[in-house]
């Protein structure tokens, strides 16, 4: 474990991603700007919008913010950290290196898939309390209010007040986590087939956008249920001004049952390769 640690430390992927969030964030404020700001009458009124005089605030912006986030860019962070650990070693010859060692293929695999998933729950902590933060210095806080809109949250209007607010946002950590668990071990699973970690990344990546530009899609509805991007965003019916739990956790267990199969798979796969 702190050799893993220290070698995704020393490949500086933590400090890529940091960056790179932090510039996705700085591009949703601007466009949330330029946004309330058309929307003004280019009146420089950074909180106001058509929908309602308050609606626009810190936490808004933090949620619009995660779900885009969450759903575009974390996910190919998850790929990029999949390809890496395995195929990657692979190329490298690390791989052989860490097999010569008295160390059971079980260990080496459970190591590397533990250190990707703390990775990637932190990247998803970091993208959270950030947009938290932008919005708090850039705008404040306030109370919460959702519409009928694009990020299809609620089919009529939800108030939470700001401490309830913050409440559900402290709950998507560990459930966006979850969702990003499954491509982050399908990675894994692609990994396990090929021995370039660009070859595994771009595979892994293009398949997680098919299916997810597939699941948005109304006209493939009965496919809907055999992909697990249909259940990526489950963690907005913790917005609800009353939480379905039946339904959360229907899809939390869903999404569980679609990681845990792809990681069986490239445990499967890791344990009888030959070729390292």
């Amino acid at each position: 474990m702190r050799l893993e640690f220290l070698r995704l430390w020393r490949a500086r992927r933590p400090l890529v991603a940091a960056f790179s969030l932090l510039f996705f964030v700085a591009l949703m404020l601007v466009g949330f700007y330029t946004y309330a700001q058309s929307k003004t009458g280019g009146h420089a009124e950074f909180r106001y919008t058509f929908e309602n005089r308050s609606y626009f605030n810190g936490l808004t912006f933090a949620l619009y913010t995660f779900y885009f986030g969450s759903l575009l860019v974390l996910p190919i962070f998850a790929a990029t950290e999949g390809g890496a650990q395995i195929a990657g070693d692979t190329q490298s010859g690390a791989m052989k290196l860490l097999l010569t060692r008295p160390v059971e293929r079980g260990g080496i695999f459970g190591g590397k898939i533990l250190v990707a998933g703390i990775f990637s729950t932190l990247l998803v902590g970091f993208l959270l309390g950030l947009g938290l933060l932008c919005g708090l210095l850039a705008v404040g806080w306030g109370d919460l209010d959702l519409y009928p809109g694009v990020l299809q949250m609620t089919e009529r209007h939800q108030h939470l007040p700001q401490e309830v607010a913050l409440r559900r946002l402290a709950l998507v950590w560990p459930a966006a986590s979850l969702s990003l668990f499954v491509p982050l071990c399908m990675s894994f699973w692609i990994s396990t087939w090929v021995r370039s970690p660009v070859n595994a990344v771009g595979t892994a990546v293009s398949l997680y956008l098919m299916m997810y530009v597939v699941s948005e899609i109304h006209f493939f509805q009965e496919l809907r249920p055999w992909f697990f991007t249909s259940y990526m965003a489950y963690w907005r019916g913790l917005f609800q001004a009353e939480i379905d739990w039946a339904e959360v956790s229907q899809s939390a267990l869903r999404l569980a049952g679609f990681g845990f199969a792809f990681l069986a798979l490239a445990f499967r796969r890791f344990r009888r390769r030959e070729e390292f």
